[in-house]
């Protein structure tokens, strides 16, 4: 509640773009809108982890903009995203792939729940245990370049031009530092 009385209070940054029903749609459709804000998740954390490298940083993104959390100074998050959303569209559009993303944990469990159901379904003698944790193993092996491949061509997006940082808001969320990193992006706020 605190959060949504201060972006209203912050005049411009106040004024969503998008449509209440068109975030959901997005967020449920990972529309481009939350793709770019992914990607700039990530690009962000890489740069307060350089920042801060003894402090642990994760991130949620949505149609509005991306969560922050890690106990990081709220006065570096803004400086970190906009050099973060200036490396993506420059030379460094890669920052928008990241090794701890929740894409590869979940091509991680749903390759291997295949493996494991499709060689559980086979019949006797392939069926036993072994095969199970054999082709379990394989789909773990497999997951790590599949994540990553997701990650770039299906939960993230290299941000458009029109895409800008409109303000960083702390939180306090469980009692651990938050940051909401609020974006306005034009280009990609339609449904489709």
């Amino acid at each position: 509640m605190k959060l949504l009385q201060q972006v209203r209070q912050d005049g411009a940054a106040g004024r969503a773009r998008m449509n209440p029903l068109v975030q959901v749609g997005q967020q449920l459709l990972l529309g481009n809108a939350v793709r770019e804000n992914h990607a700039l998740e990530h690009a962000t954390i890489v740069l307060l982890s350089q920042q801060f490298p003894e402090t642990r940083l994760a991130g949620v993104s949505i149609a509005a903009g991306f969560f922050i959390f890690g106990d990081v100074p709220s006065e570096v998050v803004q400086p970190a995203a906009e050099e973060a959303l200036r490396r993506l569209r420059g030379s460094e559009p890669d920052l928008a792939i990241h090794e701890r993303c929740g894409t590869n944990l979940a091509v991680a469990g749903l390759l291997t729940g295949l493996a494991a159901m499709s060689v559980a379904k086979m019949r006797k003698p392939y069926n036993t245990f072994n095969n199970v944790v054999l082709a379990s193993t394989a789909a773990l092996v497999l997951a790590r370049p599949l994540g990553l491949l997701a990650q770039r061509y299906v939960t993230t997006h290299t941000p458009n031009g029109s895409m800008r940082v409109l303000g960083v808001y702390p939180l306090t969320w469980r009692g651990s530092v938050t940051h909401f990193v609020r974006t306005d992006n034009p280009d990609a706020a339609k449904m489709f």
